[in-house]
């Protein structure tokens, strides 16, 4: 039976390094510190060294994804059906 703890094999990283960070998002450089100074992602200082959270980074990228979920949906929402039957002049269904 699997075991559901992880092993060291397994270990995945609890804060990144901006150069990683900026990999993971493929963004650049600006763009990344940008994401920084806006309060986007959250960041500390381990001496002189920068830290991404990763979890920051996650919550990024589902922010972003649910702004693009309710973006395609108003759209979908404020789009005439399609499918309507087309009406004539004087209000009838067409066949």
């Amino acid at each position: 039976m699997p075991s559901c703890s992880a092993g060291l094999d397994e270990l995945v990283p609890l804060v990144v390094k901006p150069k990683t960070a900026w990999r993971l998002l493929a963004c650049s450089n600006t763009k990344g510190y940008e994401l920084l100074a806006a309060g986007e992602l959250e960041s500390f200082l381990d001496g002189r060294s920068r830290k991404i959270t990763v979890a920051s980074i996650h919550a990024l990228i589902a922010r972003r994804l649910a702004a693009e979920k309710g973006a395609t949906a108003e759209r979908a929402r404020s789009r005439p059906d399609q499918r309507r039957t087309a009406r004539k002049p004087d209000g009838e269904a067409a066949a």
